[in-house]
């Protein structure tokens, strides 16, 4: 994770970029303006309401009311999502692994023809 301070819009997005480019996911929070290129370049974007203004917010993936609701947002429902999207893998795995025996079973009772 990297947590940057004192820097100007370009940079934050920038560092985004980088991370990006090593394959890795990015998760963007920020609540002002000046938040807006760094939350529309990562992969998640997440916008807090606040005294700064709704740039933020309306640039996001998700938003939220106060910071305090982060914790949720990312241990409940990023827990959930990671677990239906692994559900629907394994699922489409198997589902191709059957199709694929179903097809050589009627190679062999159809007699190769």
């Amino acid at each position: 994770s990297v947590i940057c301070c004192r820097v100007s819009p370009a940079q934050k997005a920038e560092l985004v970029q980088i991370v990006k480019d090593h394959d890795q996911q990015t998760l963007a929070i920020g609540d002002g303006g000046n938040d807006v290129a760094m939350i529309q370049r990562a992969h998640v974007g997440v916008g807090i309401r606040g005294k700064e203004g709704l740039e933020a917010s309306r640039a996001a993936d998700y938003q939220v009311g106060m910071f305090r609701t982060l914790q949720r947002l990312m241990l409940v429902h990023g827990r959930w999502a990671y677990y239906r999207t692994a559900l629907v893998a394994q699922y489409s795995f198997y589902k191709s692994f059957a199709f694929c025996f179903m097809q050589i079973g009627f190679t062999w009772h159809s007699g190769f023809a």
